[in-house]
């Protein structure tokens, strides 16, 4: 059973709990972005706090102070000027966590309650997902609730608080949080938004992706992150998606460089297939795209290389793009450059004769591709204790017989090359998981892949030798809520707003003689009725009081006035209240003026007081 009545302790305990609440909403949100150090300093400030709480410890304020400064100094005793913001988030959530180690009065709290306000809006710089919003609703409900749950406990000064007054303060902080999110989004709607922020602070997020060089075993530390790089909108295909970022053309043992640059005349055919790419701000310069593309619709991306679109800088926040691409595509060439053909000086004999081992029985170029891929399909594929030391694809091939996509792709490419089969890896991503509900693709950054292309016969042939396959289980909701938060709000800019505010029509309408009379008659009754109300508001107290005294049994002559009706009363409690009622009434009366909200209620309050005494 609920307990009926919360005395002053307990209801100072649920402040402060409702407090640490509050705080650790944005907590949640930078943890995984802030020092360890900062992290384990907050926690444990935290849990001390509660300790000293529970005990009525108290620290004082000269060695709060002393403490304060101490924490505020620790992030920035390395920190750079490119990078101020990090440390300043840091700092702010020490002096947060310090807060709570003092004699908490309205003011400390209040305190408490903006700076974590002010860490809530520090976390959007890192991540503003639907999440976010969640949490924004979280801490306006707690922090409201605190605010009045603190109010009327300063304001009534009552030993204990009611039970059934605690839940009413938590619905009115439910019902003034709900109605805050139609204006707010009302307020997000009509606001002037500018093309460019209106501050650069200087914040980026952590790149990862393809850049123009790889090492050998670089992207298995990509192919373990499951942060979603792209939301590709299009129909669902039947095919293995390969989506491209970037063309190898030299190989120094080691690693893959892009060299080649010049743009040749390739004739490309096959299916067309159209689609948008929502881009998350996590990639280098290069643009995915879907198998070989043939435009790509964006203002400042341009054509590096076939195939290949870079944009002119590093994105710093979610990009979209639309573009077209073939799929099931034919790409032929006439003549391709002979740095497909290089082979580094440290590729060994026993690679060599393992090459012409392996393609003996193959007659026609595609027939070696086919020898080779066919061969490769014995080595096992993990991102685990993949091959180093100084020539890392013969330990691949001879030792360790395992590794991941990017050895695969070096070691065919190689092989082809030594067989005089120009070969080139391309990086990008492979696959991705259809969301059914929003019509689109999610990429992830463990999607990442190298593959091989063969030029054979005029024509380059896509091989993928370590056949790496995609089978994830992801909540589909979850994930659509992620495509249409960003798709609404967060690229909910000037143009959406110009293209919304063309898009409404105003509806003419002719003004007739007939709607003119409509319009003045309204009018005029609306003028009578509002009369009505003037004159009649206070006569429908009077009347109510009149009902409410004739059921005590007492009814008034017409001849008597309000004072001597009531002064004839014999009933000593039904008297006291009716000239009570009598007394407010006749003040409002006789200043012949219309009856207020205020003095509405209060008369209201005091006829149902009346009504509810009983005769003895």
């Amino acid at each position: 059973m609920l307990l009926q009545f919360i005395n002053q302790s307990k209801a100072q305990n649920i402040i402060f709990m409702l407090s640490i609440t509050i705080a650790l909403i944005p907590f949640t949100a930078i943890f995984s972005y802030i020092s360890t150090y900062v992290n384990f300093i907050f926690l444990l400030i935290v849990i001390v706090s509660i300790f000293l709480h529970i005990k009525k410890i108290f620290l004082p304020v000269w060695l709060l102070n002393f403490i304060s400064i101490g924490l505020i100094i620790m992030p920035f005793l390395s920190f750079s000027l490119e990078d101020i913001l990090l440390p300043s988030i840091e700092a702010l959530t020490l002096i947060l966590s310090i807060r709570f180690l003092s004699k908490k009065s309205s003011r400390e709290y209040l305190q408490i309650y903006l700076l974590s306000l002010l860490l809530l809006g520090s976390s959007s710089l890192f991540n503003i997902s639907w999440i976010f919003l969640i949490r924004v609703l979280l801490m306006l409900v707690f922090t409201i609730f605190a605010i009045l749950l603190l109010t009327y406990m300063k304001e009534v000064k009552e030993d204990f608080i009611n039970f059934e007054k605690f839940i009413n303060l938590f619905k009115v902080a439910i019902f003034i949080s709900v109605v805050s999110v139609p204006l707010s989004a009302l307020f997000f709607i009509i606001l002037p938004r500018t093309p460019v922020p209106l501050m650069d602070i200087g914040f980026s997020k952590t790149k990862t992706g393809f850049s123009s060089t790889v090492n050998l075993g670089s992207v298995s530390d990509i192919e373990e992150d499951k942060t979603i790089i792209m939301r590709v909108k299009m129909e669902r295909l039947s095919q293995e998606l390969y989506w491209r970022v970037i063309t190898f053309d030299n190989f120094d043992g080691k690693r893959w460089h892009k060299r080649v640059s010049e743009k040749d005349s390739a004739t490309i055919y096959g299916e067309k297939i159209n689609y948008s790419v929502t881009l998350e701000p996590l990639t280098e310069q290069y643009l995915p795209v879907l198998d070989y593309p043939l435009k790509i619709y964006m203002p400042d991306a341009a054509l590096e290389y076939p195939g290949i679109y870079r944009m002119k800088f590093s994105p710093e926040k979610t990009i979209k793009y639309s573009a077209t691409s073939f799929v099931n595509y034919h790409l032929k060439e006439a003549s391709v450059s002979s740095a497909y053909l290089e082979i580094p000086e440290i590729v060994s004999e026993k690679i060599i004769n393992l090459t012409q081992k392996i393609t003996s029985q193959a007659l026609s170029k595609k027939e070696i591709a086919e020898s080779i891929l066919k061969y490769l399909t014995n080595y096992q594929y993990t991102l685990k204790d993949l091959p180093t030391g100084d020539n890392p694809v013969e330990d691949f091939l001879f030792n360790k017989k395992k590794g991941n996509c990017e050895y695969f792709a070096t070691a065919m490419a190689l092989m082809l090359r030594i067989k005089g089969i120009p070969s080139r890896v391309v990086g990008g991503f492979k696959g991705g998981t259809y969301n059914e509900f929003g019509g689109y693709y999610i990429v992830r950054a463990s999607d990442a892949h190298l593959w091989v292309e063969a030029w054979i016969d005029g024509q380059w042939h896509r091989f993928d030798p370590s056949g790496k396959m995609y089978r994830t289980h992801e909540s589909v909701i979850f994930h659509l809520i992620d495509y249409l938060w960003n798709n609404i709000v967060l690229d909910y800019d000037i143009k959406a707003q110009f293209k919304l505010a063309k898009s409404i029509k105003i509806p003419k309408i002719k003004i007739t003689r007939e709607i003119l009379l409509i319009i003045l008659a309204t009018g005029i009754f609306y003028g009578f009725l509002k009369i009505y109300q003037y004159f009649n508001k206070k006569r429908d107290l009077l009347n109510r009081f009149f009902s409410i005294m004739e059921k005590k049994g007492f009814e008034r002559k017409k001849y008597e006035g309000l004072e001597e009706f009531v002064s004839k009363i014999d009933n000593s409690e039904i008297k006291l209240k009716a000239e009570k009622f009598v007394k407010e009434y006749e003040k409002i009366y006789f200043k012949d003026r219309e009856i207020s909200k205020e003095e509405h209620k209060k008369l209201k309050a005091l006829l149902e007081e009346l009504n509810e005494t009983r005769k003895n």
